[in-house]
């Protein structure tokens, strides 16, 4: 059902989530601040409003 709402016809995974969480963590995120990483396929319940 998630997969079908989402704009991306794709299923989020935890090593979808472990890979954004990876990323804001190591130094690859280093020149980032005060940023929100969305990982929700595109989920149209999710976008600000």
């Amino acid at each position: 059902m998630y997969r079908n709402r989402s704009m991306l016809k794709r299923s989020v995974l935890p090593e979808d989530i472990a890979e954004a969480a990876y990323f804001l963590a190591s130094d690859l995120s280093a020149k980032s601040t005060g940023n929100i990483l969305n990982v929700d396929a595109g989920n149209v319940q999710a976008f600000t409003r």
